[in-house]
């Protein structure tokens, strides 16, 4: 008999497996079958927890974002001041995307393979990148609140304007990390976010 365990068992099993397939093949080149055959159940289960192939895709793309966020929060919050806090963002981006094993983004990477703006994959990954530049932006702001940045607090537009910009400074690490497979990107992000906001 297939217990309630059972069964979530089975449904990780499938998510785990095709998170990792689809990050280090992309996910047209990947077929059901191979995520079926390599996860080890029967393709009766997997119809049983997912419709479609999207539908475990965009599974794979929540459980990451929940596991990146709680990451990248405990991660953080080992810095002694709001600054130093923003400071080991780029830490922790070296750390995930500076080595041989990364392919950048997996959002963005998804993003190159479905081109319908309109598509559930592409909904997901813009709520996912909001997600994280309000995270960015409540460092910002416990940083501003600390002592402003470089000893001028901001408004709250200016507020908002920054946190574009450390945005998009965080962005351009995922984007060409993978490219260049070492850790400068990161480095050179944090010196021109350390520049701008004074963070340590």
């Amino acid at each position: 008999m297939t217990t309630v365990n059972d069964k979530v068992a089975v449904r990780e099993r499938l998510v785990d497996t095709a998170a990792r397939l689809f990050y280090e093949r992309g996910y047209n080149a990947t077929g059901i079958n191979e995520v079926i055959k390599e996860a080890g159940v029967a393709k009766a289960s997997f119809y049983h927890h997912f419709p479609t192939k999207e539908d475990l895709l965009v599974k794979c793309l929540e459980v990451r974002h929940d596991r990146m966020m709680g990451e990248i929060r405990a991660f953080v919050s080992q810095g002694s001041t709001p600054g130093q806090k923003i400071a080991r963002v780029f830490e922790w981006l070296g750390g995930i995307c500076g080595c041989s094993k990364s392919h950048g983004c997996a959002y963005l990477n998804m993003v190159s393979e479905f081109h319908d703006a309109g598509s559930r994959v592409r909904e997901f990954v813009r709520w996912h990148k909001k997600t994280f530049r309000g995270f960015l932006l409540e460092l910002l702001a416990a940083h501003n609140l600390a002592g402003g940045v470089k000893g001028r607090k901001l408004n709250e537009e200016q507020l908002e304007e920054a946190a574009d910009e450390l945005y998009l400074l965080t962005e351009a690490v995922f984007a060409s990390s993978p490219v260049h497979q070492c850790t400068w990107p990161s480095e050179t992000a944090f010196r021109l976010a350390n520049d701008r906001f004074g963070l340590v």
